[in-house]
């Protein structure tokens, strides 16, 4: 019995297996070769060095490209860390019906394509959009404000609205783990609105922040088309030069650099939120032992 067990097990877990490491892990390790070639004129030659990785940690272009791309990244998991926290904690305590239809709203917009969600916006941020003809019919401004599209707001905007269910759903399973009766206990101890979410939800919530702020960052990090059709010029970014290194450029060496010492910093930030989620996790069974 237990050995018919252990084969339907490997019959289960092999095909899902090989087709990760073919289709996922094999094509990785094809991309970290080549960021050991290099170019002579149109032809990539297998002449391993660091010569790629220097040039990446040496050029400002780069460096300013990788940097902006983390900026962003932060700046969004923050902004939706701040909107999720609420939006999670109400879905959290509903009904069960409640819920379903406040979870299937929440994940609506992700039905549609990317392409749908960023026209979309466009017609909202144009000058002759949604937003600007409110704002003249109102009589706050007098011309439309231009700067609302193609420029790093509407990016960042847009790139929240996109990425904000994958936040929310994070704090949401963590709500959902969350005992009423320590918020309960907080308030009959005194404890204020603000010193109940310091100290007795942000703590508790910590693995789920993480995890859907860890989503979060990636997706924006890795992110092509929103600053490309909203960004203006500020639409250049470390992904786009990447693909230009794969394209036009045909610099596949250095492009595989550049994308190599992306997925290295992601691994890394990737690593320190798992080990904040452990030490949160191991900070909560000392508390409940003790």
């Amino acid at each position: 019995m237990e050995r018919t067990r252990r084969l339907v097990i490997a019959a289960l877990t092999w095909p899902v297996a090989a087709a990760l490491l073919a289709f996922c892990v094999a094509p990785l390790l094809v991309l970290f070769a080549y960021s050991f070639f290099r170019v002579d004129f149109v032809t990539i030659v297998p002449d391993p060095s660091l010569a790629n990785y220097i040039r990446v940690a040496s050029s400002p272009t780069y460096r300013g490209l990788i940097l902006r791309a983390i900026e962003s990244g932060l700046l969004v998991a923050a902004i939706s860390a701040v909107i999720g926290y609420p939006v999670a904690f109400f879905i959290a305590k509903r009904g069960r019906n409640a819920k379903s239809a406040l979870l299937t709203l929440l994940l609506i917009p992700l039905y549609t394509g990317d392409l749908v969600r960023i026209f979309a916006w466009r017609v909202v941020l144009g000058a002759q959009g949604v937003l600007n003809s409110f704002l003249l019919w109102t009589g706050l401004i007098r011309e439309p404000v231009r700067a609302l599209l193609f420029s790093p707001f509407a990016t960042h905007v847009v790139l929240t609205y996109n990425y904000l269910p994958f936040m929310v759903m994070g704090l949401w399973l963590a709500f959902e783990a969350l005992d009423d009766r320590l918020i309960e206990a907080a308030m009959d101890l005194g404890a204020g609105a603000v010193a109940r979410f310091v100290r007795v939800v942000l703590p508790l919530t910590v693995p789920g922040l993480l995890a859907g702020g860890l989503m979060v960052f990636v997706l924006v990090v890795g992110d092509y088309l929103t600053p490309q059709l909203l960004g203006g010029s500020s639409g250049i970014t470390v992904i786009s030069a990447i693909n230009d290194l794969f394209g036009t450029a045909f610099d596949w060496p250095l492009g595989s650099a550049i994308a190599w010492t992306l997925l290295g910093l992601l691994g890394l930030m990737g690593a320190a939120a798992a080990a904040a989620m452990v030490r949160s996790a191991a900070a909560r069974a000392m508390t409940a032992g003790g």
